[in-house]
């Protein structure tokens, strides 16, 4: 890995999502990621940690809320990233039908994985996790594990892996990292 690989002007900001309705047995695993994720702000390579908690929303009651939309917007710029980068956000963030109870209705729900990661450099989005690549998903452990070697940038062992020699933030155990 080269110099400028580890080393950016640029803050590299972590926020952590957490589904608001998660079952019990789930709530020790995310407080010890939230607890490693915040050991990363002693280090160099990461200047600040965001906890946020979400929920599932269906975006046209969002936009009736007085703070405005907070959760569709920001899976629409995680969607963005993946679709630029060629991943998938599926199965994590998933967009449902659901039916009204009440009456013959329908409407969209933007479903959220239990914990996902977003990392920035600056403004940049670089990285979103879980994702998938089509052959394998990358999990939260995992970016969480690169941003600890100091690993700041996209997923390049995943569909777009050339990227000018930046060392790759997973590195598939049967071929070496160049």
């Amino acid at each position: 890995m080269t110099e400028s690989t580890t080393m950016s002007t640029d803050p590299v900001r972590v926020e952590v999502f957490l589904r608001t309705r998660t079952p019990p047995g789930v709530v020790e695993r995310l407080r010890d990621l939230v607890a490693r994720a915040r050991r990363l702000e002693a280090t160099d390579s990461v200047t600040d940690v965001r906890v946020t908690n979400w929920a599932p929303v269906c975006p046209t009651l969002e936009e009736l809320s007085d703070d405005g939309p907070s959760v569709a917007p920001t899976v629409a710029t995680f969607r963005s990233w993946a679709d630029r980068e060629g991943y998938s956000l599926e199965p994590g963030f998933a967009r449902r039908e659901t039916s009204s109870r009440l009456e013959d209705c329908h409407a969209a729900e933007i479903q959220v994985p239990i914990v996902s990661v977003a990392v920035y450099e600056g403004e940049r989005l670089q990285c979103v996790t879980p994702c998938a690549d089509g052959e394998r998903t990358y999990t939260v452990a995992e970016c969480l594990e690169a941003l600890e070697r100091g690993v700041v940038g996209p997923l390049e062992s995943g569909p777009r892996a050339s990227r000018g020699g930046r060392e790759p933030w997973i590195q598939d155990d049967t071929e070496p990292a160049e």
